[in-house]
């Protein structure tokens, strides 16, 4: 009996898990690598989005287009993800100025460019989704600096104060340069959102996820224990997307995607109560843990930056999920687990480090 289209995804799925994990174990547990070897590896890695966007410029031939054109081919991820990839980077080379000023003045040079390529991706990727996680990095790194200044004196604090506010400058002056795409996309965003409360015009983009998720809602409330099922999510959305659309918009038709644009809605709808508390447990659990290091960090006077970091990729993603559910592909599922285990990792790492300083 041939394999059915849902049970090779939901293989396909665990496999890119298990292969995640297996990717990490060897590496980090096994070889464990130091602190260098991890900041200049994710500077290196970091350096495919400059290549995509290159890429994509060589292909298309003019920088504009790039924001219309939904990438996806031989070279080049779907837009969502590369925006999701950039923005993580972000993030997290935003943590690496400490690191940086301790070795030489290329290395602060290298991490400020590769930072700025990494948000100037995200701003490329021209998807809302992508942009969650950038305000609260900047704030949430701004005060780890502060702490660090404050109880530390092993860094010149008057370069770090400088090189800082020479990278909030530079990623201004890219804000605004990327202005108009920022605001037509902010613009678009409320219109949408203004024709699904007065039920007007045609639904768009947010529209369409409203709905998504007003019949997610309602297909876990028809089925609470084990939800639709993955292999009936398509029929059942055309089903009970009808009603909402006519009723919001007045057309007599229903929509599907491949996924309901929303992590929890999908889970709630597609795998029941169980499925939403297992991710939403999972979520939890880790706050808790790197909140638990950042506390730890800030009594020992070490103030590392990685359960910070991993505390922000955590919070960014499900801030993320909230407009897409994108842990809900196999390619998703082994960035997320990839990621969140590098920093569980490098928590650890920092923890025995001072444990043995200490003793």
């Amino acid at each position: 009996m041939p394999i059915g289209e849902s049970s090779f995804g939901l293989i396909d799925h665990k496999m890119s898990a298990l292969v995640a994990l297996l990717f990490i174990w060897v590496v980090f547990w096994q070889l464990k690598p130091s602190e260098d070897v991890i900041w200049w590896s994710l500077i290196f890695i970091s350096l495919s989005i400059p290549f995509v966007i290159g890429y994509e410029l060589y292909v298309l031939g003019d920088f504009n287009k790039i924001f219309t054109h939904r990438f996806g081919g031989i070279a080049t991820p779907t837009v969502i993800r590369f925006g999701i990839y950039s923005n993580l980077f972000t993030v997290v080379l935003l943590g690496g100025f400490i690191w940086a000023i301790k070795r030489n003045p290329w290395t602060i040079i290298i991490l400020i460019v590769v930072a700025l390529l990494s948000f100037v991706g995200s701003l490329v990727s021209d998807t809302r989704s992508a942009w969650a996680g950038l305000p609260e990095a900047l704030i949430a790194w701004a005060i780890f600096y502060w702490m660090y200044f404050k109880r530390n004196s092993t860094v010149n604090i008057k370069r770090m104060i400088v090189l800082w506010v020479f990278f909030l400058v530079s990623f201004v002056a890219i804000l605004f340069y990327f202005g108009e795409r920022v605001e037509k996309r902010w613009d678009g965003m409320a219109g949408s959102f203004q024709n699904y409360t007065e039920g007007t015009g045609r639904a768009g983009s947010v529209g369409m996820r409203l709905v998504l998720a007003e019949a997610g809602v309602k297909g876990f409330l028809e089925q609470p224990l084990k939800g639709v099922g993955q292999e009936n999510s398509i029929s059942e959305q055309l089903r009970l997307t009808v009603p909402i659309m006519e009723r919001i918009y007045g057309v007599k038709k229903g929509i599907s995607f491949g996924h309901l644009h929303n992590q929890y809605v999908e889970e709630a709808f597609t795998r029941g109560i169980l499925g939403l508390l297992s991710l939403l447990l999972t979520i939890g659990y880790l706050i808790f843990f790197f909140g638990k290091k950042i506390k730890e960090s800030k009594q020992d006077g070490s103030f590392s930056p990685w359960p910070l970091a991993g505390l922000l990729f955590v919070i960014s993603s499900s801030i993320s999920m909230l407009g897409e559910a994108w842990i809900h592909l196999s390619t998703g599922v082994a960035f997320y687990i990839f990621f969140i285990s590098v920093f569980v990792f490098l928590s650890f790492l920092n923890t025995s480090a001072n444990h043995l300083k200490n003793t």
